[in-house]
Order: C-alpha cells, then structure tokens, then sequence
C-alpha cells in the first residue's frame, strides 16, 4: 500500500472528479433544454425547477468526486510504495 501517494494527491483527484462531474451534467442540462423530450433534466420552466436542477448537478458532482477518491484508494492499495 502506498499512503503516501494518497496524502500527496487526494485533493487534486477529487478536484479532478468534482469538475468533471460538473461540466458534463451542466453540458447535459444545456443539451437536454434544447430538447422537445428531455432525457435526463427537465425543462426549465419556474424557478424551483432550476435550483432543483443545480442542487442535483451540485450533489452528483460531489458523488463523482467520491468516486474518484474510492479509484484513488484502489490504486493506493495496488501500488507498492517505493523505498
């Protein structure tokens, strides 16, 4: 197990998940609002709807973040550390 390339990079992996989970929802709402049938997000007709819609990009994208920190750790525990 190599700790120390967890404490070294966990914050720059969890950036890493946190941003692109949420540039590709944000670019699945855009394209899903120029939909007539949306797939994925509704359409954007009130104002509870739009903040429902970003508090769901917000917490998916903190999901994808802790998600990269749990394929961080797999690769903590795969790797040997180096002495």
């Amino acid at each position: 197990m190599n700790f120390s390339y967890f404490k070294k990079s966990w914050i720059r992996y969890y950036k890493r998940g946190f941003l692109s989970g949420l540039l590709i929802m944000s670019f699945i709402l855009v394209v899903d609002q120029f939909l007539t049938n949306p797939l994925f997000f509704s359409k954007i007709t009130s104002l509870d709807i739009f903040f429902f819609i970003l508090s769901t990009i917000f917490f998916g994208s903190v999901f994808c973040g802790i998600l990269s920190l749990f394929f961080l750790f797999v690769v903590m525990i795969v790797t040997k550390e180096d002495n």
